[in-house]
Formats: C-alpha cells, sequence, structure tokens
C-alpha cells in the first residue's frame, strides 16, 4: 500500500507557499510558526525534496517546491468545495424546527402554513408546541413564535404582527343573549388563564370596564386561548380571545363577536431564530409567510 503524505503537513505547505510566510500560514491555520515550520520539515522528510529556501524570516519556493504548489492547492480547493458542497446538502436535508405555543400552533399558525404550503420549502419542516422558555440550542430549536417578552433578545427577533381581543360565542348563544353581556350570567364566561406572558392582558371585569363585576369562580378557567375557543365554539360559554386565533372560526360562522369594544393587545407577536440563520432562504420564506395578511 502506497504511504500518502499527512494531510496537516500538506496543509501547512500550501498556506505557507501561498502567503509566503510561515507566521501568516499559522496565523491562518490557527497554530504556531514554529508548527508550521516543523510540519512543514517532515514534508520534506517525506518526500525527500527540499521546498523552501529559508533566509531569515523569509522563504522562498525552490523548483520541486514550485512544481508540487500547484497541484497540492487545486486539490486542496477541490476539497474545500467539495465540503461547501456537502454542507449544502446537508442544511436543505436537515429538517427546521419551528415551536410555538399551543393555542397558536392549533389556530393562527395551521392557517398561515396552509397559505404557504410545505411544497414550497426546500427543507423540510417539524413543528413543535411548547410554553416559553424554550432553549434554542438543548432543544435544537430553528425558529420561535411567541408574544411580547424579551427572552430571546440574544437572536434574530421579527414582529409578525399585532392582535385584539374580542368576545366570542356560538351563534345560538349570541342570539340568546342579544342584549349584550352585561345580561350574561356568571356561569357562562369562560375565564382564560394568560400565563406570564400575557401578564398585562385584561380579563373580564377589566373588559367590560366596571360595568359589571363577574364572579370568576362561577365560569369555566380555562389554560389556553384556543381551549376557550373551543368551548365558545361548542355553545359552553362567552370566550375573551385574540382575534386572529378566531379568524377561522369568525369566516365560517361557528362563532360570532359579542357586543364588546376590540382591546388591544399591548405587545406584538414575534419569531425568532438564530442570526446565523438570516440568510437561510426557506427561514426567510417561513418568516415573510407569517408577517403577510
Amino acid at each position: 500500500m502506497k504511504r500518502t503524505a499527512p494531510l496537516n503537513a500538506l496543509r501547512a505547505f500550501e498556506a505557507a507557499a501561498r502567503t509566503g510566510s510561515f507566521t501568516k500560514a499559522a496565523r491562518e491555520l490557527n497554530v504556531s510558526a514554529a508548527a508550521v515550520s516543523q510540519q512543514v520539515k517532515l514534508l520534506e522528510e517525506f518526500w525527500d525534496e527540499t521546498l523552501f529556501i529559508r533566509q531569515g524570516n523569509r522563504i522562498s519556493l525552490t523548483d520541486s517546491g514550485q512544481m508540487a504548489y500547484p497541484e497540492l492547492a487545486g486539490a486542496i480547493t477541490r476539497l474545500s468545495d467539495l465540503s461547501d458542497r456537502m454542507q449544502r446538502t446537508n442544511t436543505r436535508r436537515k429538517r427546521l424546527v419551528l415551536s410555538a405555543p399551543p393555542s397558536v400552533a392549533e389556530t393562527w399558525l395551521a392557517r398561515k402554513l396552509s397559505k404557504l404550503g410545505f411544497d414550497n420549502l426546500e427543507t423540510p419542516l417539524g413543528i413543535r408546541i411548547e410554553e416559553d422558555p424554550v432553549d434554542f440550542q438543548a432543544d435544537r430549536i430553528d425558529m420561535r413564535v411567541f408574544y411580547g417578552h424579551d427572552l430571546y433578545g440574544d437572536y434574530q427577533v421579527v414582529s409578525l404582527f399585532s392582535d385584539v381581543l374580542v368576545a366570542v360565542a356560538s351563534p345560538q348563544l349570541a342570539a340568546q343573549y342579544s342584549h349584550g353581556l352585561i345580561r350574561v350570567p356568571d356561569r357562562c364566561f369562560i375565564h382564560t388563564d394568560w400565563g406570564p406572558g400575557f401578564a398585562s392582558s385584561p380579563d373580564w371585569n377589566t373588559a367590560l370596564d366596571g360595568r359589571r363585576i363577574i364572579d370568576r369562580s362561577a365560569g369555566q378557567l380555562v389554560g389556553h386561548s384556543s381551549t376557550a375557543l373551543s368551548f365558545a365554539r361548542n355553545g359552553l360559554g362567552v370566550a375573551l380571545v385574540p382575534q386572529e386565533m378566531a379568524a377561522t372560526d369568525l369566516k365560517t360562522g361557528n362563532i360570532t363577536k359579542m357586543d364588546l369594544s376590540p382591546i388591544t393587545l399591548p405587545q406584538d407577536y414575534l419569531i425568532a431564530y438564530p442570526k446565523r440563520l438570516k440568510s437561510h432562504p426557506d427561514v426567510q420564506k417561513i418568516v415573510g409567510s407569517l408577517q403577510n395578511g
């Protein structure tokens, strides 16, 4: 079997020949100049050829060095090109992971992604449903949709949309209480535990602006807006939900708005992703699709 010259020695020779300096080659390879010199000497012994004329701190190629350098430089360039192609292929094959809170994933996100269509993406997309906070690195997350906090300040953060809260009920229940929310019994109000991200969001009493006081313990308490929406859709009460999450049900007539002025949410829905993905074409397609109305 033929012996192959050590790869580190070949890299050291190519860098030194290209830069004309052991010091510059060392800086490029992130090693010491002495290490580069030693690797070149190892290659000279392996080939039994002198590759450089050494004059103090200056070096120049010998005839043997001039003969070897072009082919070696071409080989290293081809290896680098191959590595780039393989990395791009791996990037295309890797599944992008988009993380979102439960209510966002089950309502608004599904609607938006259906318009984008997965066929328009080169990279497969995986959806993860989880509450904040998430760990991008440990959980292998590429993008995170969230509401208005600053947990992901080290990432690229883009605003997606602002929203309002609306009062909704099934058409049958809305007709039964067409005289307005003032007459709806306390037991028919659905209360949402918004979680820490929605700490400043209003409850029914603040939404009704003092027109009446609702006994929270008499109604139903749910943990997510999507659950409140489902309960309202099935005639179990009146819910206060983000309008974007209710858009499909409002359009199809599964629910209807009650007489209450929309309440503007104080913060936007956002998406965060590592800054290294700013130029990733599929990430930009997804972000652009989620931003569009």
